[in-house]
């Protein structure tokens, strides 16, 4: 599979499948650093945990019952893939839909890593002994993150990983997205938070910014710089070369969020085990259709 690269499908219809007996969906909860989180597993039909699973993590303030989640979860199962969905917390304890841009934003990836290694450790305990890992958007470059942070501590059930539409990171380009998102000065701000940072006031909010999803909210100036950070965190293209585990990237051809992926991937360093694969016309979120190809390319990267 070293340096593989795959075209999947352009456009492909429904494929209706009548299972003999019924996938099974429970919720599923954890308390994790002292916040509930909460999950959903759903087992395909004559499958057990042992089986095997695969983790799904939603993209930036979203959610595990979000279109996409749910559609991934239901086209697996059909493919005979167990999953688990999770919702991240963000700071926000039994946390459930979309993030509220009400709340003030004091989370980190540092916080979404831990709470996604969490996750597969619960999938370890409940007798999962293959367990894929799939990301999406700002997710999938979570999921990245956290596995380049486990290392050689990376738990050894971890088989597979699966980026869809992976987030990326450019400083330059952050200025200029952010201009013309939220009509403010990302420089500045930054500038703001780095100042507030030093004279050991992070955890103090900076009222009325754009941030994440947010057009107009209030973030911790950590939390700010986590988020901007030009160190690779948030930049999956910089990650790839150090995940120690098969990674297949996919890309959404008419990606108009993350329109940078495919040459970033070109010139990107990239691990032992790699695949890389478009689906022609593809929007960010896989809707329609596009979620049947993402579902049909990670259940053929799983069963390798």
């Amino acid at each position: 599979m070293a340096g593989r690269v795959v075209s999947l499908i352009s456009a492909i219809g429904f494929l209706v499948l009548i299972p003999l007996h019924q996938a099974q969906t429970e919720p599923v909860r954890l308390v994790h650093d002292g916040r509930g989180l909460n999950g959903e597993v759903k087992l395909a039909a004559g499958k057990s945990m042992t089986d095997g699973i695969m983790v799904l993590v939603h993209g930036a303030m979203a959610h595990h019952r979000m279109a996409i989640m749910q559609a991934l979860q239901t086209l697996l199962a059909e493919r005979s893939i167990s999953s688990l969905a999770v919702t991240l917390s963000l700071g926000v304890a039994n946390r459930k839909g979309t993030y509220d841009c009400i709340k003030p934003h004091r989370h980190n990836n540092a916080q979404v890593i831990a709470e996604i290694g969490a996750w597969v450790d619960w999938a370890a305990k409940n007798g999962a002994a293959k367990i894929g890992l799939l990301g999406h958007s700002r997710g999938a470059t979570q999921i990245a993150h956290y596995a380049v942070q486990a290392g050689d501590s990376l738990p050894s059930a971890v088989k597979k990983i699966v980026l869809a539409a992976p987030s990326t990171f450019d400083p330059a380009s952050a200025i200029s997205d952010y201009r013309r998102r939220f009509d403010g000065d990302l420089a500045a701000i930054l500038k703001r938070a780095e100042a507030m940072v030093a004279a050991d006031r992070g955890g103090d909010l900076i009222p009325g910014i754009g941030f994440l999803n947010c057009k107009r909210t209030d973030a911790a100036a950590a939390t700010v710089l986590d988020y901007y950070a030009a160190d690779g965190r948030n930049d999956a293209p910089s990650l790839l070369a150090q995940i120690q585990r098969p990674v297949l990237v996919v890309v959404a051809g008419g990606d108009r969020i993350v329109t940078d992926l495919s040459a970033r991937l070109a010139s990107a360093p990239k691990p032992a085990q790699y695949a890389v694969g478009t689906i022609d016309g593809a929007d960010h979120m896989f809707n329609g259709s596009y979620s049947v190809a993402l579902a049909d390319a990670a259940a053929s990267f799983w069963a390798e």
